[in-house]
């Protein structure tokens, strides 16, 4: 029993591993060989980390869980600093300095330690939670002003597209409640319509930056495009799936889902 209960937490712990080992992995990746040289680096992951961090509070804060869905939430989501980690040292290592960024990437470094330290006490365990609410703000605030306001560009709106970083933050979570085996298929249900609301938006969203970018740009190449909206109905698809299906803890569907919304900064390489 003690063996299957160890090889259980080994496969856990593997799975949450994965997708923030492909997103430091994949922007590592698009900003060294599609970037051009000493140009500001910024996550474009920092916003669907937070989104996913925020969702993750409210149900550790208001979820009706048990200790033992709560064990096992708190175990999966420390994983997050994985990414944390890795986009801290790539940027700090190997990237322009830019001490505005420091602000989000600080945020995003302590977040993950909340779910190691979250005490019995209930209203410390709520104080906690707050000051988690409140950091991930400063987080996002400053990463948004860093993007529109510090080096705004019609660009940012594919590169640092909020509406797919929003999607993957949301799927991102819901795929974490899957993986901790949460029974709270409601909060899941209303995690999937939410996901369908932003990718309606970032379909929109995507269109009219593409429309703004021709304007500008009219030798653009657009076939990319194509491959972006093609990948953004699997997405759709795969929520459909989970709605009409009356299965809404498919893993199948949520890991399609949650893969392919990582891919987004692909959509970097159209510029280069």
């Amino acid at each position: 029993m003690s063996h299957d209960h160890n090889t259980a937490k080994f496969e856990t712990a593997t799975y949450a591993l994965l997708p923030v080992l492909l997103m430091v992995f994949i922007e590592m990746y698009l900003n060294h060989f599609f970037t051009p040289q000493n140009a500001l680096f910024v996550s474009p992951y920092l916003l669907a980390f937070f989104a996913c961090v925020i969702i993750s509070f409210v149900v550790l804060w208001k979820g009706q869980i048990c200790p033992g869905q709560k064990g096992r939430l708190t175990f999966v989501l420390p994983f997050l600093f994985v990414f944390s980690l890795g986009n801290f040292l790539y940027t700090f290592f190997f990237t322009p300095q830019h001490s505005p960024t420091l602000i989000p990437i600080a945020a995003s470094l302590f977040l993950p330690f909340i779910y190691w330290k979250l005490p019995d006490d209930e209203k410390l365990y709520n104080t906690i939670l707050f000051c988690g609410f409140a950091i991930a703000g400063i987080g996002i605030v400053q990463y948004l002003a860093i993007y529109w306001y510090e080096i705004p560009s019609l660009f940012n709106g594919i590169r640092a597209n909020n509406f797919a970083q929003l999607l993957l933050g949301i799927l991102l979570a819901g795929w974490y409640l899957v993986l901790a085996k949460s029974r709270l298929e409601g909060f899941l249900k209303l995690l999937v319509l939410a996901a369908l609301i932003v990718l309606v938006l970032n379909y929109v969203w995507t269109a009219f930056v593409l429309y703004q970018l021709l304007a500008a740009i009219p030798e653009m190449v657009i076939y990319p495009y194509f491959i972006f909206f093609g990948v953004q109905f699997v997405i759709f698809a795969m929520l459909a799936w989970l709605l009409l299906a009356k299965n809404i803890k498919n893993p199948t569907a949520w890991t399609v889902a949650t893969f392919l919304a990582i891919l987004y900064p692909f959509t970097n390489i159209i510029y280069q």
